[in-house]
C-alpha cells in the first residue's frame, strides 16, 4: 500500500525560506489552507504553466523544482490535500 501524503511531512518541506518570503504577498506557503486554496495555481506555476516557473532559477531562487517533488505536490493534491 502506498503512503498517503500529508502537507506537514511530505509538502511544507519543499518550500525554502526564500519561496516563503518570495510568495508572502499573495499567500503564505507555511499555511496548510493557504497552499490548500492555491494549490491549483502553485502546480501550475511549479510546472512553468501561467507565467515564469517558480521557483525562480539563481540568484533568485533556487531554480526550478524537479520532477519528482511536481509528482510528490500532484499526489498530495490527488491524496486529497491531507494536512
Amino acid at each position: 500500500m502506498t503512503k498517503t501524503t500529508s502537507f506537514q511531512m511530505d509538502i511544507r518541506p519543499l518550500f525554502t525560506e526564500r519561496d516563503i518570503q518570495g510568495m508572502s504577498r499573495a499567500f503564505n506557503l507555511r499555511s496548510y489552507d493557504d497552499v490548500k486554496k492555491h494549490a491549483g495555481a502553485i502546480y501550475d506555476r511549479i510546472r512553468g504553466i501561467g507565467g515564469a516557473v517558480m521557483p525562480p532559477p539563481p540568484p533568485k531562487g533556487e531554480g526550478p523544482w524537479q520532477q519528482s517533488r511536481i509528482e510528490l505536490f500532484a499526489k498530495w493534491m490527488a491524496d486529497g490535500f491531507q494536512p
